[in-house]
């Protein structure tokens, strides 16, 4: 094209690529055409483009489409980030109800009852009757990947093989009856599982069903609602837990699995899994008694229970101890401080007192009080504590909410993992966000890296 200087060289390769969400980079500042069916050029302040055909050999020429997607996933990690440092209601535990959360806390209420020493609160469906595809195809299909897993790793074949065989010895799952397998009203799901590891608790599997599989376009979540998120602001739990001088933390021993789900809905809870773990095995039709990790509707269904706990037996517990309930729980850790040992050790009594009525076991108890202690059952301590004499030995260094809590010297501390990262912005970001400072104790150190974070995405769209 006369006229127009390109700066072509096939030596090099493609420094850099502009999405069409930087229109300064690429608006039009003049305009060349050549004849019919012929190129054009485009000047913009990065020179001329072309634009066009790049010839025809044949009738019909192959063509190369390239397809670039921006990188959303990373512009929402950093706007996580920001909000971490700039949430306006941290501490405040009042939350606003949708329409749909409403509705779905209606569904809790009328469908909550009593039985065998726990709550049963119906699944929160969009729209009743319930109308699900039949993915039983896909869930042998995911089973089928989880038994080639298995197979390659003894270990963890034992593991998962232990967890299936405890939760139907523990009542949360049991195999359906044989007049029941060929239920055809539409609410039937069956739902995958795959074994969840955490790097910190090593010997340990977390048993988790996949609510989000799809199947023909829809999902058991996508059919739920998700309920409010009626779980306590965690800056708030953590400023009350240090807010006395005695300090005592516990957990709610399988929170979700205290909650049963009504008979009516369980078979949406369908899955499969080979009889006594034998890979080899026909495998066998189960289903969920109770609310389960993985779907979106039981973090809501379990804290309404909680609180519904706290409500039924406010009138023969003290006010302090129904007000830990509602005020110092973040999902199942309870988080407590009180002016002196006497009062911690009664609340402790009370509290276990009062969840056991709905069924929830507070374990995993520990203190700043030694005192406060020994009047736990060695089997109810956290694990650290249970084999250390307690007259004579440092309490360890625990977690309270992902925060290094040293109970021996009752002060917050940080772990730093140093780690080689990319030098890009999804490099940095993971780095600084590895430090786990809600508090904002460390503020002064990290802020630098802060700052580099903040100019490296200031032209993105937040």
């Amino acid at each position: 094209m006369n006229g127009i200087e390109l700066h072509c060289d096939e030596a090099h390769a493609v420094d850099l690529l502009i999405g069409q969400d930087c229109p300064e980079a690429l608006l039009p500042l003049d305009i060349a055409k050549g004849e019919k069916n012929a190129p054009y050029a485009v000047k913009t302040v990065l020179g001329w483009t072309i634009h066009g055909p790049v010839g025809r050999s044949s009738e019909y020429s192959p063509a190369i489409v390239n397809f670039v997607e921006t990188d959303t996933k990373l512009q929402e990690c950093v706007e996580r980030f920001w909000k971490l440092d700039y949430d306006e209601c941290l501490a405040d535990d009042q939350k606003g109800m949708s329409v749909s959360d409403r509705k779905a806390i209606a569904c809790m209420q009328e469908s909550v009852k009593k039985v065998d020493g726990h709550y049963e609160i119906a699944i929160p469906f969009k729209r009743r009757p319930v109308d699900l595809p039949d993915n039983r195809t896909e869930a042998e299909r995911r089973l089928q990947y989880l038994g080639n897993r298995l197979n390659r790793d003894q270990r963890l074949l034992e593991r998962y093989r232990d967890g299936m065989e405890e939760m139907v010895t523990k009542g949360y799952a049991s195999k359906v009856a044989e007049e029941e397998l060929n239920r055809k009203d539409g609410a039937v799901w069956y739902l995958p599982h795959h074994p969840v590891l955490n790097p910190n608790k090593p010997d340990k599997v977390r048993i988790v069903f996949d609510c989000a599989a799809q199947y023909k376009g829809t999902s058991l979540n996508d059919n739920v609602m998700q309920g409010p998120d009626l779980t306590n602001q965690l800056i708030g739990v953590l400023l009350r837990f240090r807010q006395e001088p005695v300090a005592v933390m516990a957990d709610i021993e399988a929170m979700f699995h205290q909650v049963k789900v009504a008979c009516s809905d369980r078979d949406v809870l369908r899955y499969l899994w080979w009889p006594n773990g034998e890979l080899i095995q026909q495998p066998q039709l189960y289903r969920m008694n109770v609310h389960l990790f993985g779907g979106t509707w039981s973090p809501s269904c379990s804290n309404f229970a909680l609180h519904q706990t706290a409500r039924d037996n406010q009138n023969d517990f003290g006010t302090d101890v129904v007000n830990t309930i509602q005020r110092n729980f973040y999902v199942d850790d309870c988080l407590k401080s009180v002016g002196n040992e006497d009062e911690a050790v009664m609340l402790v009594k009370e509290l276990s007192s009062l969840l056991g009525r709905g069924g929830f076991k507070l374990t995993k108890w520990t203190s700043t009080s030694r005192t406060v202690l020994a009047s736990i059952p060695e089997e109810d301590r956290m694990k650290d504590i249970r084999s250390i004499d307690l007259d004579h030995e440092a309490l360890p260094v625990e977690r309270a909410l992902g925060v290094f809590w040293d109970v021996e010297d009752d002060c917050f501390s940080f772990k730093v993992a140093t780690k080689v990262t990319p030098s890009t912005r999804r490099g940095l970001l993971s780095t600084v966000s590895s430090i786990y400072d809600p508090f904002g104790f460390i503020a002064p150190y990290t802020v630098t890296a802060k700052k580099i974070i903040q100019d490296l995405t200031a032209g993105m769209s937040l």
